[in-house]
């Protein structure tokens, strides 16, 4: 059985000084036991082949925060700020992370491509968010809609013992001169769970 979840990532740029905030997310889905339980003497593989198997437990958790906001100093300022997410990723499943929906620089409902853009940029450590380990997948990267379609497989055997692992997440923004006036920039994506 396949479980798909989306998790969304919105990303606020901002000329105003703000306090940063984030858009959390937590992902646990539990597929339900198989198989049977039985009591006293277990049926020979003969008399009952379908009740002969051990249950399959399985777990899957991703807690973190992938929101961010870019204070910028002054309106018109040129600049280039990279911000980082640590995923935390527990699981003794093969999974597929992978990127759709993100866009250039919006400011509302307009396309803002002439303002910066954003370069996105992940991959995939053994390890936990205080003390990251060796790479397992990726690194991918793309500037906006070109992150759409970026994938990190996890196989099975790339699970480290105890199964935890990390999810990394950065953004880099280059903001262009462009950027004149009051303005609120946001760019924003998903990054889907497949669980294998």
């Amino acid at each position: 059985m396949t479980h798909v979840a989306i998790l969304t990532l919105l990303i606020g740029f901002s000329h105003a000084h703000q306090r940063p905030t984030g858009r959390p997310f937590a992902y646990d889905p539990t597929q339900p036991q198989q198989g049977v339980k039985s009591r006293g003497v277990p049926p020979s593989p003969v008399e009952n082949p379908e009740k002969n198997f051990n249950p399959i437990v399985t777990h899957v958790s991703i807690s973190g925060n992938f929101g961010g906001v870019f204070n910028i100093s002054g309106v018109g300022d040129i600049t280039t700020q990279t911000q980082t997410n640590v995923i935390s990723v527990s699981t003794n499943r093969a999974l597929t992370f992978w990127t759709n929906s993100f866009k250039p620089l919006m400011a509302g409902n307009t396309s803002e491509p002439n303002m910066g853009n954003v370069t996105y940029t992940m991959a995939l450590y053994q390890g936990t968010s205080s003390q990251i380990g060796s790479l397992v997948s990726g690194p991918v990267s793309g500037v906006d809609s070109g992150f759409n379609g970026k994938t990190l497989v996890l196989n099975k055997s790339q699970i480290p013992s105890g199964g935890n692992l990390v999810l990394v997440l950065t953004r880099t923004l280059n903001l262009t001169a462009s950027s004149t006036g009051a303005s609120n920039l946001v760019g924003a994506g998903n990054i889907g769970v497949t669980i294998n």
